[in-house]
């Protein structure tokens, strides 16, 4: 698509939006040729806020420049993500901006970016709503707004002798639901989950917070009105329905506690904020109180996810793989072994695989690190190959990644390349894919077995998982991590066995995974493990001594 050379262009000036331009005074449209820096405003924009002209250029300063302070970074934040597709070319946000008579209104934004071919951004087009000065109730969902929340704050801590405490939570994993199904579908996921917690009747307020995150604040709370509040709405999202499509979600929350964390409606909403981050990062699923410390964490983060982004803009500067046996459970034969991603920096020697994997998805470079990790590895595979010529390798995959279009013939295309014997590639797909649907797993696990690629279930989760779903994805692998397969209260071993026959009944290898004790060991032979993994075999190994200690299988 060209980009706008005259002052008037084709791409701006059309009958449609000449059509548009003359619609409801509180209603804007505007489009923008990113290439370019032009962009054209309906009529109706201009006048409320006193803009030079219907076409400008540089506008993104001159709006941003009207934005009120406070809400400038979630403005650019959202804007950035769209245009890095982490938010799936799709712009969402409300804020507040000050028009031709002074006063700040709240606009709610939306907007829809279209690319060039080779993917760079080229077209951005926008509608914003006039929201006015106060707005209440959230449309969707009919909570109250994040506005309302703010303004309710100020107002109550302006107050002597307050005291109370504010539950913030989020959706884990929300935007893959918009990813695979769309934005409507995600507003009837939102407006069903709020009626299902206004259903259970606590007495205080709840709040439709920015995107996925809901707000319930209670005055003389204590942390254990908050937790069971948060435990009742994690089993009510647990459950969830959107008409007869079972849609169970999973909640990660914070909450802090006035005064004692504070009496600034701003710092107590920084707080809750960077306590949800870190909740999402060390606990996903869980209840994190907001602590001192987690300011040096946030500020940590966001340097190391810059860092991050830095390394893979730089051609991937500081990536490598190493890997981890996987082992027959009754020998020591290694027939497999799984990719792990690793990062190297001076600036941060510890990085955790668990930091670094939440940055790469957070900032979107999971996309092109996940096909340059994936090339990798099948160089090494390949190069195994030719003394052991069924080894076999795995490689860890997210549900940002098997949501990408083209994603499955990627895949098939490099093992194509590398003339990669059938069933010698697995991929794991993490307990995030589970948000893809089952439609859609179904639709990857077939194509993939085509081509003579196998997957597996990592991280068991059976919360997620049906009898139905595995038998029509069919995996050829279930992972188990130590912490399930391991528990050795009264009666467990029997039920572990038990589980581990059906999944061979249906036909899939059952690893257990992440063994770091004897005793663990002991227990998943003895239930009936095909393969284990773990740091008591061998911690991540280069690729030269991968098979130090162990005995390559014959061809």
């Amino acid at each position: 698509m060209a980009g706008i050379t005259e002052n008037r262009d084709s791409l701006l000036d059309c009958e449609l939006f000449d059509m548009l331009s003359q619609s409801a005074s509180d209603i804007y449209f505007y489009v923008s040729d990113i290439t370019s820096g032009r962009s054209r405003w309906s009529a109706a924009a201009v006048e409320e806020f006193d803009l030079k002209d219907e076409y400008m250029d540089g506008t993104d300063w001159l709006w941003l420049c009207r934005i009120h302070p406070e809400d400038q970074t979630a403005f650019v934040r959202d804007l950035e993500r769209m245009m890095t597709g982490q938010n799936g070319d799709v712009h969402h946000c409300e804020y507040r901006i000050k028009n031709k008579a002074g006063q700040y209104v709240w606009i709610r934004s939306r907007g829809v970016l279209r690319r060039h071919e080779n993917g760079s951004p080229a077209v951005f087009s926008c509608v914003l709503r006039n929201m006015g000065l106060n707005p209440k109730y959230d449309t969707n969902t009919n909570l109250y707004t994040i506005h309302e929340f703010r303004s309710r704050l100020y107002e109550t801590l302006s107050q002597p002798n307050q005291k109370g405490g504010i539950l913030l939570f989020g959706i884990d994993d929300f935007s893959r639901i918009n990813d695979v199904h769309d934005y409507a579908f995600g507003n009837l996921v939102l407006r069903a989950f709020a009626e299902k917690l206004l259903a259970l009747h606590f007495p205080g307020f709840l709040f439709r917070m920015d995107g996925d995150k809901f707000a319930y604040w209670m005055q003389d709370a204590e942390p254990e009105d908050l937790e069971v509040v948060f435990a009742r709405y994690s089993a009510a999202a647990a459950e969830l329905k959107v008409g007869e499509e079972e849609i169970p979600l999973v909640l990660t929350g914070s909450y802090i506690l006035y005064p004692a964390d504070g009496m600034r409606a701003e710092d107590l909403h920084r707080r809750l904020e960077v306590a949800l981050t870190i909740a999402k990062l060390t606990q996903p699923g869980g209840l994190c109180a907001y602590s001192s410390e987690m300011f040096r964490d946030e500020q940590r983060l966001d340097a190391l996810r810059a860092a991050i982004h830095q390394s893979v803009q730089n051609d991937f500067e500081g990536f490598y793989l190493r890997y981890q046996p996987q082992i027959y459970a009754k020998g020591k034969t290694c027939p497999a072994a799984e990719a792990i991603l690793c990062w190297a920096s001076e600036d941060y020697p510890s990085v955790t695989h668990e930091e670094l994997m939440a940055a790469l998805e957070d900032s979107g470079d999971i996309l092109p690190i996940g096909r340059w990790a994936l090339e990798k590895a099948l160089q090494q595979l390949k190069e195994w190959q030719r003394t052991v010529p069924l080894f076999g390798i795995s490689m860890d995959i997210c549900c940002r990644q098997i949501v990408q279009r083209g994603f499955i013939d990627q895949i098939c295309e490099l093992a194509a390349k590398y003339s990669l014997p059938s069933n010698t590639l697995c991929l794991e797909l993490n307990d995030g894919c589970y948000a893809a649907g089952p439609r859609h797993l179904f639709e990857l696990t077939s194509k993939l077995r085509k081509c003579g690629i196998m997957t597996a279930l990592d991280g068991f989760a059976p919360e997620h998982l049906t009898l139905s779903l595995l038998r029509d994805m069919c995996p050829q692998w279930i992972k188990i991590p130590t912490r399930l397969a391991c528990d050795t209260d009264s009666g467990k071993p029997p039920i572990l066995s038990s589980v581990f026959a059906l999944f061979h009944q249906l036909g899939m290898y059952v690893c257990v995974e992440t063994i770091a004790t004897a005793e663990q060991a002991e227990v998943s032979v003895h239930a009936g493990a095909d393969f284990v993994q773990g740091p008591l075999y061998a911690d991540l190994l280069d690729a030269d001594t991968l098979f130090d200690g162990f005995i390559a299988p014959q061809a």
